[in-house]
């Protein structure tokens, strides 16, 4: 692979990511054929076809397969000298506010303040957790990491991709489960049930409401009754098992955004960009589709 071009491997791994060359497109910023003509030029460097192009998508061959692991490694140690140069280049200080919903901070967001801090530890970090929107357009957060559809005006981001929803249970539970199990949702005016609960347990009888993602998602794990939960929580909880259901809600788009005055400023560029490569290499899981982790 030594007379490839290390641009056209980025857009070889993009394309594997997202699964499709218009997602790829719109995560680096570039149209679908630009894409496509990036793929093509790395398969006629390498002599043999990387996708199937189907009807239905593009499909990764058995040699692209053989290469994912390589190029992931690339782009891994070709990020670290981008970072080395980073330090050497920039003197990065001040104070940056990083807002991520509570459930979800642990897993995504404290890896990547942790690797920043060690690379800048002049820059203060407060790191703000809330289940709902916080507003960046009044500077309560320079750096938001958000699961929204619309982003608000005056912000510039970075899509990741579709978060995944599935219903959880605890095992325990689910081996007895009901057509009326117990559920868990949201806290609201007391009577109103989501449309997953309506359509799928009409019968429902007992449901548990909570203003906390974090204490809904513990609550599931404790076996009080089944939640809604992000893929990225409930398939790397080893007590949860996804529960088959005919109706889901659909999925919110995950993005990483900063206010618009903000995107030049060098801690507020440097962190955003380390959160956005930390959530590509994790968008597997974000959709649904890692495996689930196995029991130890």
């Amino acid at each position: 692979m030594h007379d490839t071009n290390w641009d056209d491997l980025r857009y070889f791994i993009e394309v594997v990511r997202s699964g499709n060359v218009t997602e790829a497109g719109n995560r680096l910023g570039v149209n679908q054929s630009t894409v496509s003509r990036r793929i093509a030029a790395l398969e006629n460097a390498l002599g043999k076809p990387l996708f199937d192009r189907t009807a239905k998508g593009w499909v990764i061959t058995p040699v692209g397969e053989k290469i994912v692991t390589q190029v992931e490694e690339m782009a891994i140690q070709a990020n670290a000298i981008h970072r080395k140069i980073e330090i050497d280049t920039e003197e990065v200080s001040g104070m940056i506010r990083i807002n991520v919903s509570d459930v979800c901070s642990k897993r995504f967001v404290m890896p990547v303040i942790r690797d920043f801090k060690r690379d800048y530890p002049e820059v203060d970090v407060e790191l703000i957790t809330a289940d709902h929107v916080v507003n960046l357009a009044n500077r309560e957060a320079d750096i938001a990491i958000q699961a929204v559809n619309e982003p608000p005006p005056n912000v510039v981001g970075k899509h990741i991709c579709k978060m995944a929803f599935q219903v959880y249970g605890h095992a325990d539970l689910v081996k007895n489960l009901s057509d009326m199990p117990p559920c868990i949702t949201w806290l609201g005016d007391g009577v109103t049930l989501p449309f997953w609960i309506k359509k799928n347990f009409p019968k429902l009888k007992r449901a548990y409401r909570t203003n906390s993602g974090v204490a809904m998602f513990n609550m599931c794990k404790e076996g009080l009754g089944l939640a809604l939960l992000p893929c990225s929580l409930g398939d790397e909880a080893a007590e949860l098992e996804r529960i088959p259901v005919e109706y889901l809600e659909p999925g919110q788009d995950v993005w990483v955004l900063s206010h618009v005055d903000l995107r030049t400023t060098a801690r507020v560029r440097i962190f955003r960009d380390r959160m956005v490569e930390f959530l590509n290499n994790e968008i597997e899981l974000l959709e649904g589709r890692k495996p689930k982790r196995a029991v130890a």
